[in-house]
């Protein structure tokens, strides 16, 4: 037992550093778009200003243009947290949403991305209940999250209605797989949703013991096709 208290505390001090590192990982890769979109769009109007000031021989001046398109990316995203915290900011980008949602090929790209932060942002808006599924053959269980209950129309299983079960990846959770099966082939996990993303993301290191749910599986509203 002692044995394997190190180890343990080994891989549970690396875990938390890793989901420390991912959301600054994420952020950086944000503000360094911004920084680049400035940087093409902001970059010459700063020369041409420095310019007409007639600073722009000045060897000091060189590094203000970055800390301009850095400060710039930062103030966009403050005022979009401003814009969208308030009650006439949010209709403004509902609007805009709705605008977005009217072009093809951008409404695909835009409301796949919004489910994904949106399930990031709270994964118990998005499923129900958390099971463990038999994928991709017999024999091996993965944790699934039940998205939906639908019927049955195409008479795929015995049963009258079929469950839409997405299966996500480790350690990334945000991409896996979407199953439609019957509900006699999943077992309902004694995990909340928050729990489940947790196990996987950390690789199966970060759990309670694996249970079935006391409760009896809830009968889901099934979604007319």
């Amino acid at each position: 037992m002692v044995k394997d208290a190190k180890p343990r505390f080994l891989r549970r001090t690396f875990l938390a550093g890793l989901l420390i590192l991912l959301p600054l990982f994420v952020t950086y890769l944000l503000i360094a778009f911004l920084f680049e979109l400035f940087a093409g769009v902001g970059a010459p109007a700063v020369r041409a200003l420095l310019r007409a000031l007639g600073a722009d021989n000045h060897a000091w001046v060189r590094p203000l243009v970055p800390m301009v398109n850095l400060a710039l990316s930062l103030a966009a995203i403050f005022l979009l947290g401003l814009v969208g915290a308030n009650i006439i900011g949010r209709k403004v980008l509902g609007t805009f949403e709705k605008l977005l949602l009217r072009l093809p090929l951008v409404k695909t790209i835009y409301s796949a991305t919004k489910q994904v932060v949106e399930t990031l942002q709270g994964p118990g808006r998005s499923f129900q209940r958390v099971v463990l599924i038999q994928y991709p053959r017999r024999g091996l269980w993965m944790v699934g999250f039940v998205a939906a209950e639908r019927r049955d129309t195409m008479n795929l299983v015995s049963s009258d209605n079929v469950l839409t079960v997405f299966i996500p990846t480790t350690p990334n959770p945000t991409s896996g797989f979407l199953v439609i099966v019957s509900p006699d082939e999943v077992i309902d996990l004694d995990y909340s949703v928050e729990e489940a993303f947790k196990f996987v993301v950390s690789m199966g290191i970060i759990g309670k013991e694996l249970a079935p749910t006391l409760e009896p599986a809830r009968s889901l509203q099934p979604e007319s096709s």
